[in-house]
């Protein structure tokens, strides 16, 4: 029989994330009730699906879904539960080699992704720097960001081409919705969303938010050890870095495309905090 929710997590706003218990079983249940929010949970759970089929390494987990209760105005879909270590946990006790191990199997997922055509991204950028600032329409102290730094990355946006190579994309390839094994010889990964570019370049930018920025360190509320999960985080973006620019990235386009990543988090920013990382995190990729 399934039991009352052992654990309750912090999910995201449009959600609520349980731990059940069923068979001896821990599975992971997301439910949501918001009408606006359903859809997009759907198409999470249905992107999770597509890409755990797809993938042939071990090295790589995607949670299996086990069953979902699409009833009016209520969604639900409860999946396989990956008993593996959060980042911070994982980066305070894990070894170099366990580190270079789940390093090795990013770029593995990044590389699994990889097509050979490539895109302009300019006008998606572009219109999404528009759908940022109609988002904040009404709200002074957001408006004044977009404002200061919008104006001048669509400045930068009109006066120099990306190109990016095509290819899949998870779309919120961050640091929160990567798990790891104590070893470092697998990864799992959760939380898929649709990106408003599909290629694997935007799940390199989206990583070095955390490893460059420090955006999941920054929201983490748990203690740890900062000096060991620095060290990690740097070994870490070392790797993001040199992929970028592997791929053709130069430090130039990568400020660019992680000025719109940043910025992308502003219609959602309700505190302090956040809209502080926004600001600083712009003033450096303005460099």
């Amino acid at each position: 029989m399934l039991h009352q929710p052992s654990i309750e997590i912090s999910g995201n706003s449009g959600c609520t994330v349980r731990l059940l218990t069923h068979d001896q079983r821990i599975m992971v249940e997301k439910e949501c009730a918001l009408p606006s929010y359903i859809p997009r949970l759907q198409a999470q759970i249905r992107k999770q699906n597509d890409f755990r089929h797809a993938l042939t390494n071990p090295a790589i987990i995607v949670p299996e879904l086990y069953d979902e209760a699409d009833n009016p105005g209520l969604y639900s879909a409860r999946m396989e539960f990956l008993p593996y270590l959060n980042f911070i946990d994982f980066l305070g006790v894990c070894s170099v080699p366990a580190l270079m191990q789940s390093i090795k199997a990013i770029e593995d997922f990044i590389d699994h992704n990889l097509r050979t055509d490539y895109q302009t991204v300019n006008t998606s950028a572009l219109l999404k720097l528009d759908e940022i600032s109609r988002n904040i329409s009404g709200e002074p102290q957001k408006q004044e960001i977009d404002q200061l730094f919008g104006i001048k990355l669509r400045n930068r946006l009109t006066k120099k081409e990306i190109n990016i190579p095509n290819g899949w994309c998870h779309g919120d390839f961050t640091l929160s919705n990567i798990v790891f094994s104590a070893n470092g010889n697998c990864i799992g990964l959760f939380d898929f969303l649709d990106s408003y570019i599909d290629s694997p370049i935007m799940d390199l930018v989206k990583l070095r938010q955390d490893t460059h920025l420090h955006w999941s360190l920054a929201k983490s509320k748990k203690p740890f050890s900062h000096l060991r999960v620095c060290q990690g985080l740097r070994q870490l973006d070392i790797f993001t870095k040199s992929k970028l620019s592997a791929l053709g990235i130069s430090g130039k386009e990568y400020n660019i495309l992680q000025s719109v990543n940043v910025l992308r988090i502003l219609p959602y920013a309700n505190d302090t905090t956040t809209l502080n990382f926004i600001q600083t995190s712009l003033k450096t990729l303005e460099d």
